[in-house]
């Protein structure tokens, strides 16, 4: 099996069955505990050490000098963590410090994956195919999670939840006999990543420092990033809109697992898209047919008025989104020197999330206040505003497509 097909389908297994632990994981906290409050603890704490822990998760990354060893052990590791859940549930342990704490050391193993995988493709394929097996990759995830989604919300119906930890951690094993597969030649960058590692440890939790340095470099990065931030307020409540959209426009909350479905379905179609017309337009023209089609997508998603414009709305936004993460992902790889990779693209996508607070807290109060269609058109009009100007002024500069 070549590399290539290695990486992909051990991605989509990784991700299927994290998500189907993922997706038990809340369902479990919402039976034991029955109070939202709950839900809401367990998510602030998966949230917070996925941001604090991204920068030294880089620099362990880039200090390795065996990348396929590192994604072994993680995955090992990751398997025994959700092992250890599932024994929690089995033996009916009702110990919400203990499951948050094992779910949030599980998350946080489980995060040096794509960083990892995301190197091993630099050393692996030339620059000119970055885009192909980024896109690749979004497909061979987007996939895992749209029929991960679909089968949990049937399973679960008759299957206890120790089944489906148990089928995450048999899919680790999987997981990990492909990778012995794997052949990464050898490289002189793990020893540059060492002395990178000891020269910078004193900011090793500095990733802003980090983001800042790197952006001063490539400055014309700087209105992607930019853009990315306000993606992120903007998209982060997505399950808000799902529902509420449901609820408030159709009357049936049903429906969100439809809205839901469509969403990643378009994702999906937009990641294989993205393979095909790369090759035909520069990255910099994928990045603003981004920026300008999210905020109209969005808008004609959330003021439908009937059940198929909506979806039509959705299986768009979700099409037009992975032009511009597919893209950000092959920027940094092909701005940033090996040795460096993991770190800065880690702190890089970290202190961007640090804004998705804003909207989950944000958002939310503001649908309750105006309805989620009011909401939806007035947040699409500022941002196909912000669109329009950083096209119009040529920010999105073409220097990206080196």
């Amino acid at each position: 099996m070549s590399n290539k097909r290695i990486i992909l389908v051990s991605q989509f297994i990784n991700n299927f069955g994290t998500a189907f632990s993922r997706i038990a994981l809340i369902i479990l906290v919402t039976t034991w505990y029955k109070n939202a409050i709950y839900v809401g603890i367990y998510s602030f704490f998966l949230f917070i050490p996925q941001v604090v822990l991204a920068t030294p998760i880089g620099y362990l990354i880039d200090s390795s000098r065996d990348e396929k060893r590192l994604l072994l052990v993680s995955s090992f590791l990751a398997a025994l963590a959700i092992l250890c859940v599932a024994a929690m549930d089995y033996f009916q342990v009702h110990s919400f410090v203990l499951l948050v704490a094992l779910a949030v050391v599980y998350s946080v193993i489980s995060d040096i994956y794509a960083p990892c995988i995301t190197k091993v493709t630099v050393y692996l394929f030339d620059k000119s195919d970055f885009n192909d097996i980024n896109a690749s990759i979004s497909g061979a995830m987007t996939a895992a999670n749209l029929f991960s989604g679909i089968i949990v919300t049937y399973f679960i119906s008759f299957l206890p939840f120790t089944a489906l930890f148990l089928f995450d951690f048999v899919s680790y094993i999987v997981v990990m006999v492909l990778l012995m597969f794997l052949h990464i030649p050898p490289t002189n960058t793990a020893t540059d990543g060492v002395a990178a590692t000891a020269a910078q440890s004193t900011s090793m939790w500095n990733s802003f420092k980090i983001v800042k340095d790197f952006l001063s470099m490539f400055p014309y990065i700087v209105p992607v990033y930019f853009s990315a931030i306000l993606f992120n307020i903007l998209l982060a409540p997505m399950n808000v809109y799902l529902t509420q959209v449901a609820y408030q426009i159709f009357d049936n909350a049903k429906t969100t697992g439809l809205l839901e479905s469509f969403y990643s379905l378009g994702f999906l179609i937009g990641s294989l898209t993205y393979k095909f017309l790369c090759t035909k337009f520069p990255m910099s023209r994928l990045i603003q047919t981004s920026l300008l089609l999210v905020p109209i997508t969005l808008a004609i998603f959330g003021s439908a008025h009937s059940l198929p414009v909506a979806l039509l709305g959705l299986a768009g936004l979700g099409i037009v989104i992975p032009f511009f993460n597919i893209s950000s992902k092959t920027i940094i790889q092909n701005k940033v020197p090996q040795a460096k990779l993991g770190v800065i693209f880690n702190s890089y996508f970290a202190l961007m999330n640090l804004s998705q607070p804003i909207g989950l807290l944000g958002i939310p109060v503001l649908i309750g206040v105006f309805g989620v269609t009011s909401v939806l058109l007035v947040g699409g009009a500022f941002y196909l505003i912000a669109a329009i100007m950083l096209v119009l002024f040529n920010q999105i500069s073409v220097e990206l497509n080196e």
